[in-house]
C-alpha cells in the first residue's frame, strides 16, 4: 500500500547535533525555507492521519504488531526571525519535532540572546503544529471501523549553550499532550478504571545535558543524557525512562555531515489490562544526513540527503513502532 502525506516532521528527523545554531553575523529579517520529500515505511497503530491523508487502516481485525505502510512525503521546513542591531538578540518563528516515531511537531516562538560569560539562553513557546496529527479515538477496536481525532502538543523550552564558556549545554521541555476525543478501550469488556489507564492524555517532561567537543578542522562531537518522564493520565500507558544519544558533525568549504545515535529506555508505570503487561520499551533511533552549500554556484542555496532509522521495541507489541525513511531537500536562507 502506497500512501502520500504532507508532513513538516520527516524534514528535521535527523534531529541537530547543536543545541543552539549560530546567530546570523548581520542584524535584521533572515532565515531558512526548504522543500523536499522522502520516502520509506512507517508502522503504528495509533497514528491515523497527517494533514487528512491515511496513515493507518481504520480497520483491524487483531490487536497485535502493527503492518507496514510505505510513504512518499512532501517536506517542507521553516525557521525565519529577527536580530536585533545588538547581534546578540533573536526572535524567531519556527517548526520542530519532538519525536521521530509518532509524528509530533510543533511550530516554535522562541527569544535568544548570547551573553558574555553566561553562554546562549533560548526560551520558547512549543504551539499546536501547523500540520496536525491525528490518532485513533480508539485504537484498539476490533472488526469495525475506527474514527480519528486531533491530536496536539503544547508546552515550552529551555536551551542553554556554551555554559559559562565551555561545551557544556542544558535542554528542557514540558509539553502538554491532548487528544479530541480519547475513547481508547471502550466496547472492550474493560471497566471504567480499566478504561482509565488506557488515556494517552497528559504531560511529557524531558531534561537533557549533552557536551560539544570541538577537535578542530570542522570535526565536533557530542553526547548526551536526558531523563524522560511521559506523565500520561492513563497510568498504563505512562513511562519514565533515560535516552543516551551521540552526535557528529564534520564540516568542510565543500560538504557538512551530520549523524546522531538514540538510545532510550523506558519502563512502564502499570500493568495494561489488555495485553496484561507493563508498557516497558527500548527505542533505537539511527540519522544521517550531508548538506551541499551552493550546489552549481547557486549562492544562499543548499541540497541535502539523508536517511533516519527509528524503532520502538516496546514489550507489548501492539505499542511498537518504526519509521525508515530517505529523505532529500533544498533550501533557501535569506
Amino acid at each position: 500500500m502506497k500512501k502520500t502525506l504532507l508532513a513538516v516532521t520527516i524534514s528535521a528527523l535527523a534531529m541537530p547535533a547543536l543545541a543552539l545554531d549560530p546567530l546570523p553575523p548581520e542584524a535584521g529579517f533572515s532565515g531558512v525555507a526548504a522543500l523536499g520529500a522522502g520516502g520509506g515505511r512507517i508502522e503504528s497503530n495509533f497514528l491515523a492521519k497527517v494533514t487528512g491523508v491515511d496513515l493507518g487502516d481504520d480497520l483491524i481485525y487483531k490487536t497485535s504488531a502493527p503492518d507496514d505502510i510505505n510513504i512518499i512525503v512532501p517536506v517542507f521546513q521553516f525557521n525565519a526571525g529577527y536580530t536585533f542591531a545588538n547581534k546578540t538578540t533573536r526572535v524567531r518563528l519556527g517548526t520542530t519535532v519532538e519525536s521521530s516515531l509518532d509524528f509530533t511537531a510543533n511550530s516554535v516562538l522562541a527569544v535568544r540572546n548570547n551573553f558574555d560569560s553566561l553562554g546562549n539562553i533560548e526560551v520558547a513557546a512549543l504551539l499546536p503544529s501547523t500540520f496536525p496529527v491525528k490518532v485513533w479515538k480508539n485504537p484498539y477496536a476490533t472488526n469495525q471501523k475506527r474514527s480519528s481525532t486531533q491530536h496536539t502538543s503544547t508546552g515550552g523550552r529551555i536551551t542553554w549553550d556554551k555554559m559559562f564558556g565551555t561545551g557544556l549545554e542544558m535542554i528542557g521541555s514540558v509539553r502538554k499532550i491532548d487528544i479530541g476525543t480519547e475513547l481508547s478501550g471502550q466496547g472492550l469488556g474493560l471497566d471504567q478504571s480499566q478504561q482509565k489507564l488506557l488515556d494517552r492524555e497528559g504531560d511529557v517532561n524531558r531534561f537533557e545535558v549533552g557536551y560539544m567537543f570541538n577537535f578542530g578542522q570542522g570535526q565536533m562531537l557530542r553526547p548526551s543524557v536526558a531523563y524522560i518522564d511521559r506523565d500520561l493520565n492513563g497510568r498504563a500507558m505512562a513511562q519514565d525512562g533515560y535516552e543516551l544519544g551521540l552526535g557528529y558533525i564534520l564540516r568542510s568549504q565543500s560538504f557538512s555531515w551530520l549523524s546522531r545515535a538514540v538510545y532510550q529506555s523506558f519502563d512502564g508505570d502499570k500493568v495494561n489490562p489488555l495485553f496484561s503487561k507493563t508498557n516497558d520499551a527500548n527505542i533505537y533511533l539511527l540519522a544521517s544526513e550531508v548538506r551541499f552549500p551552493n550546489p552549481f554556484g547557486w549562492e544562499r542555496w543548499t541540497v541535502t540527503g539523508g536517511v533516519v532509522w527509528a524503532d520502538n521495541d516496546a514489550d507489548i507489541e501492539f505499542n511498537q513502532s518504526s519509521v525508515l525513511m530517505a529523505i532529500g531537500r533544498i533550501a533557501r536562507s535569506f
